[in-house]
């Protein structure tokens, strides 16, 4: 069921400060990423380490805090990764 849902999308990636020592969005797209994007219950907003995720994603790709995701026309910041299982659970908010 969630390999029917897997799709690449796009993402770019925080990386050198600007000089307010801000990381600054890659402007060009650093690569693709195969994930199931769906939209997270209420029960796990009512938890304050996921307060902002309105997206949860499931891959089997390395992906760390620092990626953002072209989902659509929206793109979505990696707020909190969960390594724990056979797939990476990716907990996003839109920007």
């Amino acid at each position: 069921m969630i390999n029917n849902k897997m799709r690449f999308y796009d993402y770019y990636t925080y990386g050198e400060s600007n000089a307010y020592g801000q990381p600054q969005l890659s402007e060009e797209v650093q690569g693709t990423i195969k994930m199931a994007i769906n939209t997270t219950s209420q029960f796990i907003q009512d938890n304050i380490q996921y307060k902002n995720a309105t997206y949860l994603g499931l891959t089997l790709a390395p992906i760390n805090d620092k990626y953002v995701i072209q989902y659509g026309d929206i793109k979505l910041k990696v707020l909190y990764v969960n390594s724990a299982g056979r797939m990476t659970q990716v907990f996003m908010g839109e920007m």
